[in-house]
């Protein structure tokens, strides 16, 4: 009828396996697909972000023995996770118990929604930023931390195989996880159980990785707030007291790294009199404007905004005032 596009046009513009992700992630159980291209991207995008997260593996230091579950299970030292190891190891558990339901019950859309928020977010965006020291520290932590940087992956790649075949299976070859299973549909998927027995995980790590991972967010806002999201040279006091000082004083340089900032330090007897704040779950965030922007501009640029916003109010009483408004 003409009035759909061609999947053929469609494949050769976002690949097949971009097309499935993109349609599986905005068709909702039950009710009929909206098509939009635009959403369409999202399949390329996540495929784009896959194929690159791998590459950035294979960069990252030498490969080692991916055969098998149990030889990857081998190379992890518990001893040596750190806060963000046990943290990642215990979304990879959570996210698979969630998909296992989302296959069970034949829910696709979720299933697209949580791999995509679990890979991009959690594993690129949040561990694979946080590791990069590690990747330049001792052997021994280096080789950790790629351990279960391809046990993720690994797990990744069965997951979402269903929906996008052709890429899982040309990176599970990439990966050397083909050793004994050619083929990812001829391999068990680890169940979250599993995964849960062989890696039991700190509770208290994750909950400690998810309030610096607020913190840093928040540190990101209070930067964007004053217009310096691009600086990297801000300077930040934080103030904080029993378990949460020493979360953020031992993760000091991971914070300065993934929030951008030029220094973070206690705020001890320093004022916070004029000093923008923010409240986190580990305290409070001071930014200090002095030695980040030019206090005369950044002036001028906020009585300039208020004389906007005194207008807009003035505007608003004058239509109250008037009795046919």
């Amino acid at each position: 009828l003409g009035n759909s596009p061609d999947p053929l046009d469609l494949i050769e513009k976002y690949g097949a396996d971009g097309l499935r992700f993109g349609i599986c992630n905005i068709a909702p159980s039950g009710s009929d697909i909206l098509f939009s291209e635009e959403r369409i991207q999202i399949g390329r995008n996540f495929c784009n972000k896959l194929w690159n997260a791998v590459r950035f593996r294979q960069m990252s230091g030498p490969m080692s023995d991916n055969s098998s579950l149990e030889t990857i299970f081998s190379r992890i030292d518990s001893s040596l996770l750190d806060d963000y190891d046990q943290w990642i190891l215990g979304r990879l558990t959570t996210v698979t118990a969630d998909l296992e339901k989302c296959f069970a019950n034949y829910e696709i859309s979720p299933l697209t929604h949580q791999i995509y928020a679990f890979f991009w977010g959690d594993f690129c965006d949040w561990y694979v930023e946080a590791s990069k020291g590690k990747l330049k520290a001792s052997e021994a932590l280096r080789d950790n931390c790629l351990a279960i940087q391809d046990l993720v992956i690994r797990q990744v790649l069965q997951l979402a195989n269903p929906i996008i075949p052709h890429i899982t299976e040309e990176l599970w070859k990439g990966l050397g996880y083909d050793a004994k299973a050619a083929f990812i549909q001829n391999t068990k998927l680890a169940t979250a159980a599993e995964l849960a027995a062989a890696l039991p995980v700190d509770a208290g790590a994750v909950e400690r990785v998810s309030n610096l991972q607020e913190l840093i967010s928040q540190a990101r806002a209070l930067k964007a707030q004053y217009n310096l999201a691009s600086k990297r040279d801000v300077e930040v006091f934080y103030s904080a007291e029993g378990d949460a000082a020493k979360v953020v004083s031992d993760n000091v340089s991971l914070i300065q790294t993934l929030a951008g900032l030029g220094s973070l330090q206690a705020l001890g007897d320093t004022s916070s009199d004029g000093l923008p704040a923010i409240v986190t779950p580990l305290g409070s965030l001071y930014l200090d404007l002095s030695s980040s922007i030019d206090v005369d501009a950044e002036r001028a640029r906020l009585n300039k905004e208020l004389e906007k916003l005194n207008k807009l109010v003035a505007v608003g009483e004058n239509k109250l005032k008037n009795p046919k408004f």
